[in-house]
């Protein structure tokens, strides 16, 4: 998968907030799948990744989301993710990060 088509399937989210200072937090979902198994509906992202816009840029973010899912490369300290192993585990776009 070229990393067009990734950035393309990729979905985008800026959460912003206050504890004591302003912060803004880039979020990247990737993998987006709904279905049914043995009668329970799941449907939600399987990938997520998230950081500080003051420790790492928006493109530099979806750089290493790309290279997490692709090529399985170590993200960096300060990108958190969530994963999300089984179709039942999937994880809809949250409120608030944490």
């Amino acid at each position: 998968m070229t990393k067009k088509v990734f950035k393309s399937e990729c979905r985008e989210q800026t959460f912003t907030g206050w504890n004591g200072r302003r912060i803004r937090i880039n979020a990247f979902y990737f993998d987006f799948k709904q279905g049914e198994i043995n009668g329970k509906r799941f449907f939600g992202y399987k990938f997520m990744v998230y950081a500080d816009v003051k420790s790492i840029t928006k493109a530099e973010l979806l750089d290493w989301f790309y290279r997490w899912v692709i090529n399985e490369e170590q993200l960096l300290p300060e990108i958190q993710y969530k994963y999300a192993s089984t179709d039942a585990e999937r994880f809809k776009i949250s409120l608030l990060i944490k």
